[in-house]
């Protein structure tokens, strides 16, 4: 009898483990079949045998827009300004390794990585002082870049980054063990593909990302979609080192010492940006303060000619300096 029980459990997770592979494997396919984030073989610059993204356009001074840092995520949130700051910059724009177009491998992500990647960028494909525009999470790689080679930076703007207290969360037995369900084969893919379906990223739009839920667009809730499965869904590894806060560090020293002139762009109806922003100035009151009206999240998608306009000022009042 427990021969003929044990069989039968067998049984059931094996045939629900093919059902799983098979749930994974049809989203893995139909959710890049639009094709929203093309690419051409010269659009990469190879790094430590990773393939990063990136696009150049535009002449003149150059700005780099580094994308909030998550799998859904890509270049693609820039699409609404990138043409208007090209009219008078040579703008540069990135798919983060675990992102979009990026390669995906997996890999503990670490704020120093994506530090590392940035500084090579901007040494090799650059060759100047740049000036960076980074959103959330992607905002502490550019302040640690700016300490760790404050010549490499002419300015930063900080759109909507996250608090000081938050980024000082370290990896917990509770993170650690939100890791490891991602990293499993299967299970962790369907975990990470429940969590990115098409349906729980238009509410992220409506909820969170916009201020205006009328405003939310379908091409950017697909090619988001699309962004997150691409590579078959191995940004559930850079998602991973996310939930287990292995991306967190302490930057309140980096606050307190950065020497590259720094402004922060809120989106002034985003609920907790106020508060957040509040964080960095409190350590460091030389930071400017911005915010574009009736915006959330992503104020260069939700009001692209007013977040152009700011963004063209600060950029003329730190040059001015």
């Amino acid at each position: 009898m427990k021969k003929r029980r044990v069989l039968k459990v067998v049984k059931f997770l094996a045939i629900s483990t093919a059902a799983i592979y098979a749930v994974n494997t049809y989203i893995n396919i139909t959710a890049v079949r639009k094709k929203k984030l093309s690419s051409d073989p010269e659009d990469f610059f190879v790094w430590k045998d990773i393939k990063v993204y990136y696009k150049k356009t535009g002449s003149g001074d150059p700005v780099i827009l580094l994308h909030d840092l998550y799998p859904s995520s890509s270049a693609y949130e820039w699409s609404n300004i990138v043409n208007a700051l090209s009219k008078s910059h040579r703008v540069y724009v990135l798919d983060l390794p675990g992102c979009g177009r990026s390669d995906k491998p997996q890999m503990i992500y670490t704020n120093f990585y994506y530090v590392q990647l940035l500084i090579e960028f901007i040494k090799s494909m650059v060759c100047e002082k740049v000036s960076v525009i980074a959103t959330g999470l992607s905002s502490t790689i550019a302040l640690m870049a700016s300490v760790y080679d404050a010549s490499k930076f002419s300015q930063i703007i900080y759109i909507n980054p996250p608090s000081t207290e938050n980024m000082a969360q370290i990896p917990s037995t509770r993170s650690k063990v939100a890791k490891t369900i991602l990293e499993i084969p299967i299970l962790g893919s369907l975990v990470y593909n429940v969590h990115f379906s098409h349906e729980r990223i238009d509410t992220v739009f409506t909820e969170e990302y916009l201020y205006n839920p009328f405003l939310s667009d379908a091409n950017f809730i697909d090619t988001y979609y699309e962004s997150a499965h691409l590579g078959n869904g191995r940004g559930r590894y850079l998602m991973a080192c996310i939930d287990g806060k292995y991306l967190n560090m302490n930057i309140d020293h980096a606050l307190s010492t950065t020497t590259v002139p720094s402004s922060i762009l809120i989106g002034s109806s985003n609920s907790d940006e106020e508060g957040m922003a509040h964080t960095w100035l409190k350590i460091n009151q030389s930071i400017n303060l911005y915010e574009i009206p009736h915006t959330s999240r992503l104020p260069q998608i939700e009001k692209p000619e007013e977040t152009v306009s700011k963004i063209e000022k600060i950029l003329r009042s730190g040059k001015a300096k």
